[in-house]
């Protein structure tokens, strides 16, 4: 070994010494809101024939809003999952259907077939929803991430179709609520010139949707719209996170570490429905993964069990701190 100026530097890892200090803090006088259960719902989790027992399997969840597409069956955009018969099926419980419009077309990107012929279909749609009787529907989504699946070729999605549509659905069915833009994911440029049109032109809806792929981006998202609503003068939003996960093609869809921040983020920042991602796109009706392939309970469905079970009032938490005093010996 060379001797000079060689220094041997032992780090003594059985010498480290850690001394931490754990504290949550509760302040019981400090109240958000109720426990609404506002995440418990998914996309096309539940369709006609599954999950087979909704009472054991969906009710205690108690789920607040399931999206389902409008119109199921050949040639339409899903084989299954028709809103009107699922709203059927889940009449007994907490939970509302929110009925997708786009979803009575074709293809993916949509196969838009004119404005005419897109409004006949949605009448069909709005006749069979208050024929139906019930009252457990959350309202009409007129579209569907138009950042990917509108076409420039269609025309202006503003003028051609959101709306002629809003307008169609005010007309038949006064008292349901209008869901959008439904964006794949929050863009505020985007949602600034949306809302722009639809002011100057009396079409705001009454619920506002977008996407959210990942935990992290929500609050800063909801920031951004809360702040435009305010720049532009109009009124606060509900707002409807209709389809949800850790990221996109998510391979942990459901699973309790990914869903706890996004549960935890929609309390307290109030957001009224929010469902999860339907990625096992040829494995529907399983609550969002929440069931197995074969329909039994998986760790994320007692999850949101639990978070079912919730009652009473959500009050403010400042998180665990941890505090680390660690020594290193070194020795030369």
């Amino acid at each position: 070994m060379n001797k000079i100026g060689l220094l041997f530097i032992l780090v003594n890892m059985l010498n480290i010494h850690l001394h931490a200090q754990n504290t949550i803090t509760v302040n019981l006088s400090n109240k958000i809101r109720p426990v609404t259960h506002c995440a418990s719902g998914s996309l096309y989790g539940v369709i006609e024939t599954l999950p087979s027992d909704i009472a054991n399997l969906v009710a205690p969840l108690k789920p607040h809003v399931f999206a389902n597409p409008a119109q199921s069956g050949s040639g339409k955009q899903q084989p299954v999952g028709d809103a009107i018969k699922v709203s059927e099926r889940l009449q007994n419980t907490t939970a509302k259907v929110q009925v997708r419009l786009p979803d009575v077309l074709p293809g993916w990107p949509y196969k838009w077939p004119g404005t005419q012929s897109f409004l006949n279909i949605c009448q069909q749609v709005i006749n069979a929803k208050k024929a139906s009787g019930r009252t457990n529907y959350d309202g009409y989504e007129i579209w569907n991430e138009p950042q990917g699946t509108w076409n420039a070729s269609n025309g202006n999605f503003n003028t051609t179709c959101w709306k002629p549509t809003f307008d169609l659905i005010r007309s038949m069915d006064p008292g349901a609520r209008i869901i959008g833009p439904s964006l794949a994911y929050y863009n505020n440029n985007y949602m600034r010139d949306f809302l722009t049109f639809c002011k100057a032109n009396n079409c705001i809806p009454d619920v506002v949707c977008w996407h959210q792929w990942g935990a992290g981006g929500f609050v800063n998202a909801y920031n951004q719209y809360r702040a435009l609503e305010k720049e532009l003068g109009i009124s606060p939003r509900p707002i409807s996170i209709n389809e949800y996960s850790s990221k996109t093609s998510d391979p942990n869809e459901g699973c309790p570490g990914y869903s706890v921040p996004f549960i935890s983020k929609f309390e307290r920042h109030g957001v009224e429905s929010a469902c999860i991602s339907w990625w096992f796109t040829n494995l529907p009706g399983r609550l969002g993964s929440l069931l197995t392939s074969n329909n039994q309970k998986g760790g994320g469905w007692h999850l949101y069990k639990w978070y079912g079970d919730m009652t009473g009032n959500m009050v403010q938490v400042t998180p665990l701190t941890i505090l680390v005093k660690a020594w290193m010996v070194l020795v030369v």
